[in-house]
């Protein structure tokens, strides 16, 4: 779940025997009918960008999880205190032993859960955009804002390594990976594009979504105009976090939702509280300058205001229904 947060991806290494099996490799179609996962963010003629595996998992049950060990454990060390000095009245040796074995405790993990989750979901940014543009030929991955913030690199470079990914905690879960290889076929660097998922089907869909831009144009991308939509939104209205807590807790549990409103509650207010901390990206104007859409695009796709909006039209949702009942998982 958390896997390139904590642990992080590994570098200088060779490619693994699964990694080899799970390769998608450039120019070759996937027969798949072509889905964005619902990571897609900007579509237009010029460009396109996804969020990375990251952006599902900000605000999300693991970071609640940790904000209340972390209450927790405060709550014991203060807890602690007031009973050591309560029952001898006085601070003690043993008592300032237990303080001090108290604070480490509690610092130790404030800094652990820091450094692997927090530091990537509070104070840090909205989300890590991947740029395709395909007027260019260049895939760009946002890392920070300032000098060396971006990693750039063309289309069908041969150092370029796609493939489906599996989580390290929950190996049942896949993503779209891409390796950066040197010479000797070492990685380099590691990111994603779009979300993690249980299907290998559905990364295929994904990459197939991604060549068809590059290789043959935004005309290409979908089979049907109903299908040329865009489902995920950045606001950061109450509204679209809550729509987004429902979306990644699934469909099992939706009609349940008013029964369970306080986790649905509680996981709303963090992913509301990781967007109000985090900065948008801003990518270099070398960048923003080769990606100025053209006037009256028609290949520009509508941003919605909130997670699902576009489902709203009776059309574009039965279209979908029906794109999920012709998908059939193949080997």
């Amino acid at each position: 779940m958390l896997t390139g947060w904590y642990p992080q991806f590994s570098k200088n290494r060779p490619l693994t025997a699964q990694e080899e099996t799970d390769h998608l490799p450039f120019g070759r179609k996937q027969d798949v009918i072509p889905e964005d996962g619902v990571g897609l963010i900007h579509f237009n003629s010029t460009w396109m960008e996804f969020v990375d595996r990251g952006f599902k998992i900000k605000g999300s049950s693991a970071t609640l999880a940790f904000l209340f060990c972390e209450l927790i454990v405060l709550g014991a060390f203060f807890g602690g205190i007031f009973l050591a000095v309560r029952s001898t009245q006085e601070f003690s040796v043993a008592t300032y032993v237990i303080l001090a074995a108290g604070e480490g405790t509690f610092l130790f993990l404030a800094y652990f859960v820091w450094k692997n989750l927090l530091r990537f979901d509070l104070f840090a940014y909205t989300h890590n955009p991947v740029r395709f543009n395909r007027k260019t030929g260049k895939i760009h991955v946002f890392r920070h804002n300032g000098p060396g913030g971006v990693l750039s690199m063309p289309w069908n470079d041969a150092s370029l390594y796609f493939h489906i990914g599996h989580g390290m905690q929950n190996k049942a879960l896949r993503d779209l990976r891409c390796h950066v290889l040197d010479a000797s076929q070492s990685v380099q660097d590691t990111f994603t594009v779009g979300h993690s998922t249980d299907e290998d089907l559905r990364i295929r869909e994904q990459w197939e979504f991604i060549r068809r831009y590059m290789e043959q144009g935004p005309a290409h991308v979908v089979d049907d105009p109903l299908d040329g939509v865009i489902t995920l939104s950045l606001k950061s209205s109450w509204k679209n976090c809550y729509m987004w807590v429902c979306f990644a807790l699934g469909q099992s549990l939706f009609p349940m939702r008013h029964v369970l409103f306080p986790l649905y509650g509680a996981l709303t207010l963090t992913r509301w509280l990781s967007f109000k901390t985090c900065k948008e990206p801003v990518w270099p104007t070398d960048i923003q300058a080769e990606g100025a859409m053209e006037p009256g695009d028609p290949h520009h796709w509508p941003e919605p205001e909130f997670m699902g909006a576009f489902a709203e039209d009776d059309a574009i949702y039965q279209r979908a229904v029906r794109r999920n009942e012709l998908r059939k998982p193949r080997p």
